[in-house]
């Protein structure tokens, strides 16, 4: 479940705490050097052209690799490109999900809509932000 680059101190609380704290200074680390590369840009995950959300499909529970999500069907600036928090707005949301995956808690699936270049979630970017920054490698999706 977790990959074992993360620490844990036994106390869920205080690990999804430390979560939280590490994956807010990747997104640091990463805009830092995103401005260092010349490249100013908002550093969100990614939109589909089109409006997918409004499109009609049947939608199956599936097993979904997080390399494969590759942004949101609405704009997020509460994330980067990679699903790191971006703000402290969400930390305690984000802590209360953490919370839940240490403690092994059932999450429901996310919602994705399958495109050619990828998954775009429709519903649960905190979730696939937490599975990341948790070191998961898969996700259960309704897929559409």
């Amino acid at each position: 479940m977790f990959s074992t680059l993360f620490h844990s101190t036994g106390m869920p609380a205080l690990d999804a705490r430390d979560d939280f704290a590490r994956a807010r200074r990747a997104q640091l680390a990463a805009r830092v050097r995103r401005r260092l590369a010349g490249r100013r840009g908002p550093g969100q995950p990614a939109t589909p052209p089109d409006n997918v959300r409004q499109l009609p499909g049947v939608r199956r529970l599936a097993v979904v690799p997080l390399g494969a999500i590759v942004g949101t069907v609405e704009p997020s600036p509460h994330f980067d490109e990679r699903f790191r928090p971006a703000s402290e707005h969400l930390r305690m949301r984000w802590e209360r999900i953490a919370l839940a995956v240490r403690r092994g808690d059932a999450l429901p699936p996310i919602t994705v809509r399958k495109r050619p270049e990828g998954y775009f979630v429709i519903d649960g970017r905190h979730r696939v932000s937490v599975a990341r920054a948790t070191g998961q490698r898969d996700i259960d999706a309704w897929v559409t």
